[in-house]
């Protein structure tokens, strides 16, 4: 399959990834069956390394089929230039209901983003997400070898590494959870807190973004599982086996979007959008619609900012990407509601000869739409109230490496931890953040290159690829040091 290189020479199998959703989306038609691609963070983030390192993809493909049907197609992707084995696991609509819709969304995404009077506690729910953990799992063992490398991805398939090792006692897998995890006291208000922990710790690496994630993983291991744990060296010890848990903040393909920025097409978009803006200056803000993303706090910031520096009204203009998200769960819903109100709110109070200081989109934007966004915007407001890293952070100073731009971070996104050149603002003060955006429009340009250009050091070195060796070499170099015989 290809031509391309892997980056590492693998001592064992191939590599095959589990999650959730896939790089493809199969859709039957009748012309037959249609695969189209996926879009989301995890998919832009594990797609470049499958593609490279050739292998397995085993993931739902959005297609439903009956109670008792478990694999669906397994094609070479992608179709013009195979460079892994796509394997489709079939789920039934009830089944995506309670599992995902259920149990993953409704219980593990709020409670994992510290939302525990959002979260639903469902017994129904819970055996749809042990009962999928095992559909997944009888895909992997249909589909693999017992040398290849199963790497599970996030909170949705947390189950799968002790259901693998249940059969495969010397089962190479790892797993990367890409949202926060919790306090443990958070964590421990689930039912199922202590077997969800001690299913987790069946897998030999777990990554998380930030040495806060891990401490607080080691934290419930220790006091909810009961296990064995030192701190010091993250290592978890449980039933003679030991887990190690890392650190490793997820990068980006940083050259796509440097590619895109110094596109003459893209370029010229981003110059259409900012004269249709209107004002001398252009903030952005780039989210999937979720109450985690703190849009309606930015919206109040932006208003506060316009009652108290009104110098600035019809100066200045909020480009807010909204991507729909959910839509069917009535908490989103209600969220878009109250995200429009406020919009309204906002340019009913605030217009001033015909500018409007907010424009909504709600609705997902391509690749180069979203770049030619980047370009034109003066500043990036990136402002979640609880967020496991953010992408769109560093897909802003990627973009703008030959530009000038300020980012406004959030301290509860993970991404902090790295930008540590970007302006930091309390997504809950208003005042604050109304501050901090005049700050970043008011800074010399000097001191805006500078910033970005330390920023976009750390985009670059810390990337996508930094990120698989990191964690390869802490996978398969601890686990070939523990001296597993796989037969």
């Amino acid at each position: 399959m290809g031509s391309v290189k892997p980056l590492y020479a693998k001592p064992s199998g191939r590599l095959v990834v589990v999650s959730n959703r896939g790089a493809w989306t199969f859709r039957k038609t009748i012309h037959g069956l249609k695969c189209m691609p996926s879009v989301s963070g995890l998919v832009s983030a594990i797609d470049p390394i499958i593609a490279r390192e050739g292998g397995a993809w085993i993931a739902w493909g959005g297609r439903c089929g009956k109670k008792d049907e478990v694999i669906g197609v397994s094609r070479p992707m992608p179709e013009d230039g195979p460079r892994y084995v796509f394997h489709e696991v079939m789920l039934a609509p009830r089944e995506v209901s309670l599992y995902y819709d259920g149990f993953a969304n409704s219980c593990l995404w709020p409670i994992c983003h510290s939302f525990v009077e959002k979260s639903v506690f469902n017994e129904d729910h819970w055996q749809a997400y042990c009962k999928v953990n095992e559909k997944y799992a009888e895909v992997v063992l249909k589909t693999t070898l017992p040398r290849d490398l199963i790497w599970v991805h996030d909170y949705h398939l947390a189950l799968l590494p002790a259901r693998i090792r249940k059969h495969r006692p010397h089962a190479r897998i790892s797993l990367f959870w890409h949202i926060p995890f919790p306090p443990a006291e958070i964590f421990a208000a689930m039912p199922w807190a202590k077997e969800y922990i001690f299913n987790m710790l069946d897998a030999e690496l777990i990554g998380f973004h930030t040495r806060k994630y891990v401490q607080n993983f080691l934290q419930a291991a220790g006091e909810i599982a009961g296990a064995e744990v030192d701190y010091l060296t993250g290592t978890i010890y449980r039933n003679g086996r030991k887990i190690k848990v890392i650190s490793v903040p997820i990068g980006i393909n940083w050259r796509d979007f440097n590619l895109l920025a110094s596109s003459g097409e893209v370029v010229r978009k981003a110059s259409q959008i900012r004269r249709a803006a209107g004002g001398k200056c252009l903030l952005v803000g780039v989210d999937r619609l979720d109450y985690t993303k703190g849009i309606p706090e930015r919206l109040n910031a932006v208003a506060c900012l316009l009652e108290n520096y009104p110098h600035y009204r019809g100066k200045i203009t909020l480009i807010q990407i909204a991507v729909p998200s959910r839509t069917n769960a009535r908490a989103y819903r209600e969220l878009r509601r109250q995200i429009e109100e406020i919009v309204g709110r906002i340019n009913g109070s605030f217009t001033e000869n015909y500018h409007v200081p907010v424009r909504y989109v709600f609705k997902p934007l391509s690749k180069p739409d979203l770049v030619a966004h980047y370009l034109a915007a003066d500043m990036a407001l990136v402002t979640p109230v609880k967020d496991g890293l953010n992408l769109v952070s560093k897909e802003y100073v990627a973009a703008k490496d030959n530009d000038v731009g300020v980012l406004l971070l959030s301290p509860f996104a993970g991404a902090a931890v790295q930008l540590k050149e970007a302006l930091i603002t309390n997504p809950y003060n208003p005042r604050e953040t109304a501050a901090k955006i005049v700050q970043g429009l008011k800074m010399p340009v000097a001191e805006k290159k500078r910033r970005l250009k330390a920023m976009n050091r750390v985009v670059r070195e810390q990337d996508i690829y930094w990120w698989w060796r990191h964690l390869w070499q802490n996978w398969l170099g601890d686990a070939a040091g523990q001296g597993y015989c796989i037969p």
